[in-house]
């Protein structure tokens, strides 16, 4: 793709972002006018937008970047163009382990969500490299298998705690996915978490690319392969787990996202990254309104909203015959 079609998909997707960021925060229940953010005629209004949607408009575009992020990273070290956090079971864990830190009495502050949804995206990280492991190494076909199974378990321990329990509407939000009440210490942390993805991602990008083609020229070139790998799962760890605390068990955001890139600029890691983010963003913007909006009175739920917008956009990408790239 030349330069020139390189920058007008840059232009298109940053310029969709802006509008994004500004119709998710008009948008909701009730619809504000433009004027309403810099002049509003209440204090009800003033509070509405800047204590409640714009701290969610900011969480929906950090969770959509840490998201599609971490699909991209996954997807690139174990050339698998399946692999996603959600798929792979790394959503899951962290939900599961903040709900049974709640059902046990720990409270969730915004300190306990951290390490308890890191915790939890770490150990099945673990668990599903384990399973994908043969003798040949990581296994993207058991990668995929092993996630996919692991995923729906540990998806069906975490519902049916929350139901032994009672606790179904109090984890609702962790279940189906969602920023209602979101505030502005948990986008400070969604923040700090995507500045340290963002800065590591850009640091190994090189290395990561290279990791997709062929180990040995890795380690020709003097990059360990065990640190590359190493760092890929502290980002990818730190990406899922703080998205889940804050937004709960979002699906197909990693899956889709970078796989529309690619097939809208076919190149490798190290070139799609930055689209990736923007994209990511711009995608949970959008999907985070038409969940606030599409249905009078109703919040839909945004994990299923995201999978079936992601499941439609994938069925699209493959019904057209265009070929879905691996990095």
């Amino acid at each position: 793709m030349s330069r020139t079609k390189n920058g007008m998909l840059w232009l298109i997707l940053v310029g969709l972002l802006g509008l994004g960021i500004v119709l998710n925060v008009l948008g909701g229940p009730k619809w504000y006018s433009l004027s309403q953010l810099w002049q509003p005629s209440s204090q009800l209004i003033h509070d509405v937008i800047w204590t409640m949607r714009i701290p969610r408009m900011l969480a929906s575009v950090f969770v959509g970047i840490l998201l599609a992020m971490s699909g991209a990273l996954l997807q690139t070290i174990s050339r698998n163009p399946l692999a996603d956090p959600s798929i792979l079971g790394i959503n899951a864990g962290a939900n599961l382990a903040l709900i049974i830190g709640g059902v046990t009495g720990i409270a969730l502050s915004i300190a306990n969500t951290v390490w308890l949804a890191l915790l939890g995206a770490g150990c099945a990280f673990l668990i599903v490299i384990f399973l994908s492991m043969s003798k040949n190494g990581l296994d993207p076909l058991r990668l995929i298998l092993g996630g996919t199974i692991f995923s729906g378990f540990v998806s069906c321990i975490s519902f049916a705690v929350s139901m032994i329990t009672n606790t179904t509407q109090q984890f609702k939000n962790l279940l189906v996915g969602g920023f209602s009440g979101v505030n502005y210490q948990q986008v400070l942390l969604l923040a700090i978490v995507t500045v340290i993805v963002l800065a590591g991602v850009t640091a190994f990008r090189t290395g990561f690319t290279l990791l997709a083609m062929d180990e040995k020229t890795v380690e020709g070139l003097g990059i360990s392969v065990r640190t590359l790998w190493l760092f890929a799962a502290i980002f990818v760890i730190l990406a899922a787990g703080a998205s889940v605390a804050v937004g709960g068990n979002i699906g197909f955001v990693g899956l889709g996202i970078p796989q529309l890139i690619n097939v809208l600029h076919p190149g490798s890691f190290k070139q799609n990254i930055g689209l990736t983010a923007v994209a990511g963003g711009t995608f949970m913007v959008f999907a985070d309104l038409f969940a606030k909006t599409a249905v009078a009175g109703i919040e839909l739920p945004l994990a299923g909203l995201s999978a079936l917008i992601g499941g439609c956009l994938l069925f699209a990408i493959v019904a057209f015959g265009r070929q879905v790239a691996r990095s």
